[in-house]
């Protein structure tokens, strides 16, 4: 694979849907997306609608993010302790999109600082060890 492009930014005309697609009609081998959902647990049809439209298009999914919260701003959830339910139950999301896929990365975003908290109890939940021979996951 030479190149591959971010669908979450580029091809933004388009329906999400449509995206890989238009990636691939632009000469591109590999795709990846921001969270592509509104939630962090979507539904299974929306799940496989994205799949299958990524399948479609004929590109490998090369990256993808976990979910990054809900509003403006929002740049993550692995340091926000009233969020950490909300992270856990978008894994298993994440694992079966980069099982159906063979997806070889993922992004948990670490999210911003917050004030109101000391840095342990923000880093708390971005302390994990992460199994050998898994996927990659970049906390950023």
């Amino acid at each position: 694979m030479k190149y591959a492009v971010n669908c979450s930014i580029m091809f933004t005309q388009l329906p999400l849907l449509k995206r890989s697609a238009a990636a691939r009609a632009a000469g591109f081998e590999g795709v990846e997306f921001w969270w592509p959902f509104e939630t962090s647990v979507p539904d299974d049809d929306e799940v496989a609608a994205f799949v299958n439209a990524v399948r479609q298009a004929g590109v490998q999914l090369v990256g993808l993010n976990f979910f990054g919260g809900n509003g403006a701003g929002d740049r993550g959830l692995v340091s926000l302790p009233e969020q950490r339910d909300q992270f856990r139950a978008n894994v298993p999301v994440v694992a079966r999109i980069g099982r159906d896929l063979n997806c070889p990365a993922f992004n948990a975003a670490y999210g911003n600082w917050r004030t109101d908290l000391l840095p342990q109890q923000q880093d708390k939940g971005s302390r994990r060890t992460v199994p050998p021979n898994s996927p990659t996951v970049c906390a950023a």
